[in-house]
């Protein structure tokens, strides 16, 4: 059965749910409540601690779930998720997720795929100890898998570069290099990937 096709029987009757950039969706500590399943846009999730920094955990969008954890878990939300821009959501009550999961075993296994690659992408596998460049090029692979199409829009220059703990100079300079070999064409906030292979090999490579 088409994945689209499933989650859309479980989000179709929710409601739809638009955030400005910005904009919190999700506060770490609050009760479980709906689950969220991203529609278009891009949401950051972070880990805040009690001193005011954050833990970056990854971006999540267009097909994804956020609230899920907590709602199979039963327990508070677990992590902060902010709209990085304009970003629309399917709402669907956290019971209701549950009951829909309870009777088809085709979600469950979704679901548990989706998690599996939330818990390896290439954001939270840790992109901060790879070379700029090297860690840019997974990144924008693995956004550009999410948005089903070779390129990546409205994602600031800043969340990128807080992603791979950077400065916005030198992620400014990561991707002027990207462009120099010809993997990509920028046009903030769009960045287009013109030569897969290319940043499939650097995505790869030692520098």
């Amino acid at each position: 059965m088409d994945i689209e096709h499933c989650w859309e029987k479980v989000f179709g009757p929710g409601r739809s749910l638009t955030y400005r950039k910005g904009q919190p969706m999700i506060l770490k500590g609050s009760p479980r409540g709906s689950v969220l399943r991203v529609v278009e846009g891009w949401a950051l999730v972070t880990d805040p601690h009690p001193d005011g920094s954050r833990t970056f955990l990854e971006l999540r969008g267009r097909g994804q779930l956020l609230g899920e954890t907590s709602v199979l878990s039963g327990g508070r939300r677990n992590a902060d998720v902010t709209a990085v821009c304009r970003t629309t959501v399917r709402v669907v009550d956290g019971d209701r997720f549950i009951a829909e999961l309870r009777r088809n075993d085709v979600l469950v296994g979704m679901l548990l795929r989706a998690q599996e690659m939330h818990r390896t992408a290439n954001m939270r596998a840790g992109l901060r100890s790879f070379g700029v460049v090297h860690g840019l090029s997974r990144l924008l692979l693995d956004l550009a898998g999410t948005a089903g199409e070779p390129q990546v829009e409205g994602i600031p220059q800043k969340v990128l570069a807080y992603a791979l703990g950077v400065t916005p100079r030198t992620l400014y300079e990561a991707v002027a290099e990207l462009e120099r070999r010809g993997a990509l064409s920028t046009r903030w906030p769009v960045i287009g990937i013109t030569d897969e292979a290319v940043l499939r090999q650097l995505a790869h490579s030692d520098e």
